[in-house]
């Protein structure tokens, strides 16, 4: 299975954030102007059509995992704009086509830094929308559909970023979320060329949030 590309992000990020967590609930209390959420999710199974034909690939559904950083710049009484930058792993998405010889499954990662506009920031719950746009990273697995294999396949795309969601403060310093973001970007490899340039990448999750 291609896991390789999410334990790589997985050994780079992780010790930063515990470092990063842990510096920050030692800090004193201050305005609470940053974020830092933690969330899991999953991405649905869909179907891409090949160009000029009427075969098909199916591309299963995922677990995924996400983090975000966000900065509140402006401030009001009914809405807030955030900077933010949001990282999404989906680790292995099995592809089949009784058409065509595909990848068994591919990773993804997505970095997209962006706006966030939140309303009512100070209640207990705050609606909110994303826009942003950066980079999608895909690895395609070494072994195709017919059982050969070939070198791994690393293809960088660019994504754009757009989605809601709704935030529940639980104390000071802590909140959940929940939140569906779609991820436009490239397409994957997958071994045939698709009807389509670019994908639609649907991910829903709920997480953590540490503000501070």
């Amino acid at each position: 299975m291609t896991k390789t590309l999410f334990v790589r992000a997985t050994r780079i990020c992780w010790p930063g954030l515990v470092l990063l967590v842990t510096v920050l609930l030692a800090a004193p209390a201050r305005a609470q102007n940053q974020e830092l959420t933690f969330s899991l999710g999953g991405i649905p199974d869909q179907t891409r059509t090949f160009q000029g034909s009427a075969g098909t690939a199916q591309i299963s559904a995922d677990r995924s995992f996400g983090i975000n950083y966000g900065h509140r710049f402006l401030d009001a009484k009914i809405a807030a704009l955030c900077g933010e930058i949001e990282f999404v792993a989906i680790p292995n998405r099995g592809v089949t086509s009784a058409t065509a010889i595909v990848p068994q499954d591919f990773a993804s990662l997505y970095l997209t830094p962006g706006l966030r506009l939140k309303f009512f920031p100070h209640s207990r719950l705050s609606p909110w929308g994303a826009i942003g746009g950066g980079y999608a990273l895909y690895q395609q697995s070494a072994k195709l559909s017919n059982g050969q294999n070939e070198a791994d396949k690393f293809l960088n795309r660019g994504a754009f970023d757009y989605g809601g969601g709704l935030d529940f403060r639980l104390f000071r310093f802590i909140g959940l979320l929940v939140e569906v973001r779609d991820f436009l970007s490239g397409n994957p490899d997958l071994n045939v060329a698709l009807n389509s340039s670019t994908q639609h990448n649907v991910v829903a999750s709920a997480g953590v949030i540490l503000r501070f």
